[in-house]
């Protein structure tokens, strides 16, 4: 059963957080973070994408002012996506560029340019469906 998943890959030198799915859940992904560009508000992955499974809180966050605050950082026990609108509109854009059905694969990594923050990687069909599922 297709599921987005969603987690962060720490490492000392290269972290990353990793979104993967298949077609329909990332344009899910695309169509939420078009909804936040239109009405920015903090809005809960795991919440507002159902059937979407991670083993961490992920919350988009509108941030306009201070560059400090932009991208993916850790927040508490989770994760923050310092974004505005423009930002959220451009992701989604990127993001669809991925789920055309001709395209069995592919991948991009989304970086704001921002120090501190975690690139994120978003990926069709180049890891195992168990991939990120955590087991019980």
């Amino acid at each position: 059963m297709p599921m987005l998943r969603f987690d962060h890959l720490p490492s000392d030198f290269n972290p990353l957080f990793l979104f993967l799915g298949e077609r329909q859940d990332l344009t899910a992904l695309a169509n939420l973070l078009r909804s936040f560009a239109s009405s920015p508000r903090s809005i809960d992955l795991r919440e507002q994408l159902s059937g979407s499974r991670s083993r961490t809180t992920l919350r988009l966050v509108p941030v306009e002012g201070e560059a400090g605050d932009f991208g993916m950082r850790p927040d508490g026990d989770g994760f923050r996506w310092g974004l505005n609108s423009w930002q959220a509109e451009k992701i989604a854009e990127r993001i669809e560029q991925l789920t055309p059905a001709h395209q069995k694969s592919g991948s991009d990594i989304i970086e704001l340019g921002v120090e501190g923050e975690i690139p994120v990687k978003v990926s069709l069909g180049e890891f195992t469906d168990d991939f990120l599922v955590q087991r019980f």
